[in-house]
């Protein structure tokens, strides 16, 4: 895929880079590193650089020098921007000293595989000789208990986040490049402190510099970074639990939030204010601004809603009692909502996939300007085995669907939050389609695991007489064995190779890609179905997500069923079907489609 060649391109152009500087540098060059966090959003992993704003930093500027997606769709980027950083609440005003993620690009989790921490540190060189050469720019100095380097550094350069702090701590890590995470340190250990008076250039943090996580607690308007990658939780254990508890499920599942403690007063021209008692009478907010709230069954909700109505036209009011269950509560706030709110299905297309997700309920979720549409499908089920499998959930947070699956029973408590698994699932073995209509057929046999000898010599008898010919001969897992003509036989001559014992097939010119690869499973004796369909979760198809794609699906007994998708396949469809044992043969298309 184009995201995964573009990112290994990006890494073995760095360590090329290394090898020459390191064959033409002086032996008092050295190493040091720069980091990378990696961060979910939307179905995708997104590797970013962590920043701290500097004077006379604007975005624009640092999205101009840094990364791919803001050059191949900048309203994208700027909308991962935002999402990446929601401190930041006008991205047209930053601060010096404030903590942002700069994002870079999208990448594959198989890239990932290594870095299950959500860090990517990678090597750079600095072919410039380093201060350790003149040991009064450095002191040696052996690390104690407490100690901590960001600390270490402001004692000598000033306060942290400072642009005096920034220059100290680049010139820290090219004293020490063995340190590749300042925040991992040890007593006992020996380092090199850079001293105050050492002439360092001032850092420019739109250039290479290294740029590390830290710990440090976030000031007014900024934020800390952290070391982690996590994505939304697709499913949620619920049951009958005291009303509180049920309701903040509630709320965590519609992304609400929920308002259960405490007075809220609301101010009357002339009166006193009107105080709700939210320990009583409980609301959530949607995103959307709505605001539901809960009254018990013996409470008469008129009085309070004709004033609550004042300030919130569109407040709604659901009635609860104890023990109703998150679905009860769940189908009496989506019975307030108003017709054709609601969805059972959606459908979309992907490049030869039509997807279609059904769920108990689908709602439109709010949306800033200038973002697409995305839509939070809830769907009711009985245990874990029956959830929709991440692959997928990622898939359809990539196509603006948002997947909740709960859980019904007895089971208490949200789940936590977890990060998807980075794993190593393999590609799909590629056979590209070109004008070479042979070259096609052998490469897809040999790919099907079958034996392919061209221009195999034969003998067959034609009207009397003894011939010589030559046809491609294949032979399958099976011993099964056939010949491929591709126009070399004319008239009778078909009939008599058969009669001679050969089974044999024709390749026409006007013979489609459908009807070529059925021709070949026809002489294999493959069973096989056009245009698969799968369902991403174990559970009846009312309430589930189905992929059809474009292809064909073979299953034999004692081996992986095998999917020739004529589809380019998302990376997460790829993972999907590969955990699922199916083996994927993508035929690529190169030049005219030959379809």
């Amino acid at each position: 895929m184009k995201t995964r060649r573009s990112f290994r391109a990006f890494i073995f152009f760095i360590w090329i880079t290394l090898i020459f500087l390191m064959a033409c540098s002086p032996a008092s060059a050295a190493f040091y590193y720069k980091s990378y966090v990696v961060r979910y959003d939307r179905g995708w992993n997104i590797l970013c650089e962590p920043y701290i704003v500097q004077k006379d930093d604007w975005v624009f500027k640092l999205f101009r020098q840094k990364g791919e997606i803001s050059h191949s769709d900048f309203p994208e980027f700027l909308r991962i921007f935002a999402r990446l950083n929601p401190h930041i609440q006008n991205i047209d005003h930053i601060r010096p000293g404030q903590h942002i993620l700069i994002p870079l690009k999208k990448v594959d989790e198989d890239i990932l595989s290594e870095e299950s921490s959500g860090v990517v540190t990678i090597p750079y060189f600095s072919a410039k000789d380093l201060p350790e050469t003149n040991p009064k720019e450095a002191t040696s100095y052996r690390i104690k208990s407490g100690d901590c380097v960001s600390v270490l550094i402001a004692n000598r350069y000033g306060k942290y986040g400072t642009e005096s702090y920034q220059a100290g701590e680049e010139l820290f890590r090219k004293l020490n490049p063995q340190i590749k995470n300042l925040n991992l340190i040890y007593a006992g250990q020996k380092i090199r402190l850079p001293n105050p008076h050492t002439d360092i250039p001032s850092p420019s943090r739109s250039s290479d510099d290294s740029a590390v996580p830290h710990e440090t607690p976030a000031s007014e308007g900024s934020v800390a970074v952290s070391d982690t990658k996590t994505s939304p939780a697709s499913v949620q254990k619920v049951g009958e639990k005291p009303t509180d508890s049920t309701l903040s499920d509630v709320a965590s599942i519609l992304d609400a939030e929920l308002f259960n403690k405490g007075d809220y007063y609301l101010p009357r021209h002339g009166q006193e204010d009107f105080k709700i008692d939210l320990s009583r009478t409980p609301f959530i907010k949607l995103d959307n601004d709505t605001r539901i709230f809960f009254f018990k069954n013996d409470d008469n909700p008129e009085p309070a809603m004709k004033t609550i109505k004042t300030f919130w036209k569109d407040a709604r009011v659901v009635t609860i009692a104890p023990g109703d269950s998150t679905g009860k509560i769940l189908a009496a706030v989506f019975g307030k909502f108003e017709s054709g709110v609601l969805k059972r299905r959606l459908n979309f297309s992907d490049h030869g996939v039509d997807v279609e997700v059904r769920g108990k309920w689908i709602i439109e979720k709010s949306r800033a300007m200038g973002e697409p549409e995305r839509y939070l499908c809830i769907s009711l089920i009985h245990n874990g085995e029956e959830q929709t499998p991440e692959p997928i959930v990622r898939y359809l947070d990539q196509n603006n669907i948002v997947i909740k699956d709960i859980i019904m029973g007895k089971n208490h408590g949200p789940p936590k939050e977890k990060a998807f698994p980075l794993i190593n699932v393999g590609g799909p073995l590629d056979v590209v389609v070109n004008a070479d209509r042979k070259t096609f057929v052998k490469n897809l046999l040999v790919a099907v695991g079958c034996r392919y000898i061209p221009d195999k010599p034969i003998t067959f008898q034609y009207a009397g007489v003894q011939i010589q010919g030559a046809s491609n001969l294949v032979s399958g897992k099976d011993g099964k064995t056939f010949l491929i003509d591709f126009g070399d036989f004319y008239g009778d001559a078909v009939q008599a190779i058969e009669k001679s014992g050969y089974s044999i097939i024709q390749i026409k010119d006007n013979d489609t890609l459908d009807d070529i690869i059925q021709k070949l499973f026809s002489a294999m004796n493959v069973s096989y179905t056009k245009n698969p369909a799968f369902l991403a979760a174990k559970r009846p198809a009312a309430d589930n997500t189905k992929l059809t794609i474009q292809g064909f699906l073979t299953e034999h007994q004692d081996t992986p069923a095998t999917l020739i998708s004529l589809a380019p396949l998302n990376h997460e469809v790829i993972r999907y079907l590969t955990d699922n044992n199916i083996r994927i043969i993508r035929i690529k298309f190169q030049g005219k489609k030959n379809e």
